[in-house]
């Protein structure tokens, strides 16, 4: 997924706004949790029979996407953040709140905005 689609910025006459999606926050973490490697799952060298080794993927973590994002906010004086809701679980809540501190001690201020329907279960 491409960061833009992730992170919409805009650019008002006096404020630069950035609109996070929250359902898209999510998806990309559980992403990350999907594609993380497991230790004993690794493809047996040379041997035919084993099939096809498993998928390769860039190691990301959780804390590298917010230090992504705190990297693309940087300049930005509102972020509006859009379904709250998504915020689902102890380690992306905990990145949330701790980005969204530092986006404040920046001088930068917060909106939350809900969309109508309710997250998928």
């Amino acid at each position: 997924m491409n960061r833009r689609d992730f992170l919409l910025l805009r650019t008002d006459a006096r404020d630069r706004v950035a609109e996070l999606s929250c359902e898209r926050l999510y998806m990309r973490q559980f992403d990350i949790h999907l594609t993380r490697r497991r230790p004993g799952v690794d493809f047996p060298a040379g041997d035919p029979s084993a099939g096809e080794p498993p998928a390769v993927f860039d190691q990301r973590t959780t804390r590298q996407l917010f230090d992504n994002l705190q990297r693309d906010l940087e300049g930005v004086d509102v972020l509006r953040v859009v379904d709250a809701r998504w915020l689902a679980g102890d380690e992306l809540t905990c990145e949330f709140e701790s980005m969204l501190a530092s986006f404040r001690s920046r001088g930068g201020r917060v909106e939350f905005h809900q969309t109508a329907g309710r997250p998928r279960d």
